[in-house]
This record gives C-alpha cells, structure tokens and sequence, in this order.
C-alpha cells in the first residue's frame, strides 16, 4: 500500500517532536481554545527561553508522546485544541504564570459567577431614562448625579455559586463589565510519568495547607485513638493515662501524693454529710 507524503511528514515530525520531549524535565498539554491570544502572548513572553511551545496536529502530538508517555498521549485525545509545552519548570510553577497572568470577559446569561459580581457606586455612562427601570428591577439603587445614572452604593447583583439571569447580563455588558475569569487551561502534565490534571495543578497554597493540616489532625487523631504513640501523641497520652489512674485511684481511695488532698477533701465532706444525718435524727 502507497504511503501517503503527507502521512510520512507527520511520521518525521512526530520522531523530532519525541527527541525534544526526551530532553525536558516537565511536559504540558494547553488547551488554547477560548484563551485570548493577546494573554497568550504575554505567557509565552514571561516564559521565553524556559519554555518551548509545540504548535502541530494532535495526532502528531500523540505519536510523538505515545512511545514515552503512553499514559499522556491518550490524554490530548480528550483536549479538543492541544498545543504541547516543553520545560525543565515544575508544572506548578507554570500554573502559577498562568493564574498570574489571566484574563476577563463578559459573563453571559445562565453562565454561574465563580464570584460574587458587584456594581461599584459612582458614575454610570448612562442618561437618566429607561436604565433606571433597568437598574432598579435587579435592586440597585441609583440617582441623577451630573446628567447620569449614578449608583448609590456598591451592590452585589449575583452571589457567588449562583446563575446570572438576563437582565444582569445585559447591564454588565452595556457597562464593559467583565467579571468571568479565564486561565489558560493545563489539562495535563507529566513529570517522570506522573500525571497532574488541572484541579491539582491549579489548588492555591492556601488550600493546600488547608488540606495538609486536615490530614495531619486527622492522622494524629486516629494515632492517639490507637494509642499510638509518637512526638505527637506521647503528651496527650500521658495526660489521659494519669487522669485515668488519678480517678482509679480515688476511686479506691489509694493514697498517693497526687491523690492526698483529694482524699481529705473527699473524707471532710463524707464526714459532714454523716454528721448532718446523725444531728437530723
């Protein structure tokens, strides 16, 4: 069967592609659609000289990964417009220009505020006349201020989690209100064969602590449970076996040094609650 001279271009192109992927430490996979390219530009500016970006066919991009990261080829299948980035950087570090560097647009008609979404006070363009039903029909306050609407005081117009009806789209879109967020998507990345998909890629320090420290008082919990003891187990396991035994101890009335007092003050009131008996009869 004739092979094809395109299907042979493609072959050559995927084998250089592969010797480029073996020389870096990292490989990502971008999804570039919906990303303006003007942010685009400006990542590929910051990261010039420490990244490579790869702009081919997505077959081509999978034949070069397949024989190396087999695991990975399969996943530029899923993205719908790959372009691959190769680089000796952590994959989170690329997050990090990448959370560090996004963009904003209009938000449209049913599409959910990663956010809450507010009209600051001031100045709209608009002239006093049928904006005013507008503004007060999704409840922000306004007044004539110079020949134009102005509003009273900052207002939330759509809470984080929830849907953006149309009326609050269309006045954000009349007044270039851009609230949705968008970050160039790293879908994939692989260091070492070890696969990171975006939600682990994209988590802030903060969440990452927050999670840390929530497997840590969890593991320390169930260690202490166990009675397991280690450095962060061994005082709290001694205070419990202490408290057990001091409430054996008096329980049984064994005289110690730690239990002396308690014993007294237990015989005192023992005492004079016999003797309120006694004097009663």
């Amino acid at each position: 069967m004739k092979i094809s001279k395109g299907s042979i271009l493609k072959k050559k192109e995927a084998e250089e592609l592969a010797g480029k992927i073996k020389k870096r430490k990292t490989v990502c996979i971008i999804e570039i659609s919906s990303f303006p390219s003007n942010n685009f530009e400006q990542i590929r500016k910051i990261l010039r000289g420490k990244a490579e970006f790869i702009y081919t066919n997505k077959i081509v991009i999978y034949n070069a990964l397949k024989p190396l990261y087999g695991e990975l080829a399969k996943k530029v299948l899923e993205v719908s417009m790959p372009i691959l980035m190769l680089t000796d950087l952590s994959p989170f570090d690329v997050a990090i220009t990448a959370l560090q560097n996004k963009a904003y647009s209009k938000i449209k008609a049913g599409e959910t505020a990663n956010e809450d979404i507010v009209l600051p006070s001031g100045p709209t363009p608009f002239p006093p006349g049928p904006m005013l039903s507008q503004f007060s029909s999704i409840g922000v306050k306004t007044k004539n201020e110079g020949g134009k609407i102005s509003i009273v005081s900052d207002t939330t117009v759509v809470k984080k989690g929830e849907r953006v009806n149309e009326k609050v789209a269309s006045i954000l879109s009349s007044m270039d209100i851009r609230p949705k967020e968008i970050v160039l998507s790293i879908p994939y990345a692989s260091v070492d064969n070890v696969i990171f998909q975006r939600n682990v890629l994209y988590k802030s320090k903060e969440e990452y602590l927050t999670e840390i420290a929530g497997i840590f008082k969890s593991a320390v919990s169930i260690s202490f449970s166990a009675g397991i003891i280690n450095k962060f187990t061994v005082n709290e396991l001694v205070k419990k076996v202490y408290i057990g035994v001091r409430f054996l101890s008096l329980s049984r009335n064994i005289v110690s040094a730690s239990t002396i007092s308690d014993i007294i003050a237990k015989a005192s009131l023992n005492v004079g609650a016999l003797s309120n008996k006694i004097g009663g009869k």
